[in-house]
């Protein structure tokens, strides 16, 4: 069996993610020939890389300067009582799960 890193494996998803805009997670795994669990791995090194931003709709690579802002913003963030998510600035909520 060929042992392939992780790091080629996500090089190879960002050249087809990036020449096929408005691609999905499905698609991606029909066009790479890679199995699910491989490709979702990937997508998540990748997001939390700050290099693309997943939705249900598509996948979509982020410009150089949402990639920094979006590390800047998880770095600054990080021992606060806020959050990003979908590119929205929210409070934790310290475990409270009610939505009062």
């Amino acid at each position: 069996m060929i042992s392939v890193r992780e790091e080629e494996t996500d090089w190879a998803l960002y050249h087809i993610i990036q020449a096929t805009p408005g691609i999905t997670s499905e698609q991606l795994v029909t066009v790479s020939g890679l199995p699910d669990e491989i490709v979702a791995a990937s997508l998540e090194r990748m997001e939390k890389g700050h290099l693309l931003r997943r939705t249900p709709e598509c996948i979509s690579l982020l410009s150089l300067q949402q990639m920094l802002f979006s590390c800047r913003m998880a770095n600054t963030m990080k021992n606060t009582s806020f959050f990003m998510e979908d590119g929205v600035i929210k409070v934790k909520n310290n475990g409270d799960t009610s939505d009062a």
